[in-house]
């Protein structure tokens, strides 16, 4: 008895030289790409394209580094694109970020080392939102390039409402006794540098603290910073590194207006 049924798959037939022509043409190799208009989409749309392009990391500091090539300036290609997508690309990098005020890493330490700040062309500082004053290191010989004067450019940071200060050490604690000048010394020199920074940022209105864990709260440093931020004026407010806000002296402040609130019902 003969089988007479029909195979479920059969072997690939090879392809004739005229269907080979077809296939690969079919794939449009010569055929011309069409331009994607990008600017014809909406300014919200193109804003949140660029965002995707240019802030992978929100919680970025942008500061004086050496490995800025490979962290930031592939992005900064972006701005090259064309002049009106430079425009629209600068805008977005510069007014997402924090940017540092005064360098932190040794090699720009130098006495004749610009800040970044300095280096940037003015109306990228007209866009800056957020900068970052980050004290504690070289407490016994503050850097020279720390000090503001009008060549820093704070006075054109005119949408600048937030700054963050960071504070890695306070030199005042007992553990630093036998290698500081002075108990004072530090914790007078960032209290006048505050002082200054926020009396050339023209519409700041916040300063967001934040430290690391050896530093306390109530310590001479953190003292100082605090009542120089009240009086001049601004709010403040408590970084995610230590959550400052959630303290037992804050839960204990509130629980005595509380009562105080109770008492008067």
């Amino acid at each position: 008895m003969s089988d007479t049924s029909t195979p479920l798959s059969s072997p690939p037939t090879s392809l004739s030289g005229d269907e080979k022509e077809l296939s690969l043409s079919a794939l449009s190799l010569n055929s011309k790409p069409t331009a994607f208009r990008f600017f014809e989409l909406p300014p919200e749309l193109r804003s949140r394209i660029l965002s995707l392009l240019l802030c992978q990391n929100p919680h970025l500091t942008i500061d004086l580094h050496p490995n800025n090539y490979r962290a930031s300036t592939p992005r900064l290609n972006y701005f090259l694109v064309s002049k009106r997508f430079g425009c629209e690309a600068y805008h977005i990098f510069y007014s997402t970020h924090t940017f540092r005020i005064f360098p932190i890493h040794g090699r720009f330490l130098g006495k004749r080392t610009s800040p970044l700040l300095a280096r940037l062309p003015l109306h990228y500082l007209d866009v800056l939102t957020s900068l970052e004053l980050r004290l504690g290191i070289a407490w016994t010989d503050p850097p020279k390039p720390w000090f503001v004067s009008e060549r820093l450019g704070l006075e054109r940071c005119k949408s600048v409402r937030t700054l963050r200060v960071f504070v890695e050490v306070d030199p005042s604690s007992a553990v630093f006794n036998g290698f500081r000048i002075d108990r004072c010394f530090y914790t007078n020199f960032c209290g006048s540098l505050l002082a200054r920074v926020m009396e050339h940022l023209p519409v700041l209105e916040t300063v967001e603290y934040d430290a690391y864990p050896s530093v306390d709260r109530d310590g001479s440093l953190m003292t100082r910073l605090l009542e120089e931020t009240k009086s001049g004026g601004k709010k403040i407010a408590w970084g995610r590194e230590r959550d400052w806000g959630d303290s037992l002296a804050d839960k204990l402040e509130l629980a005595r207006v509380k009562a105080q609130g109770a008492k008067a019902v």
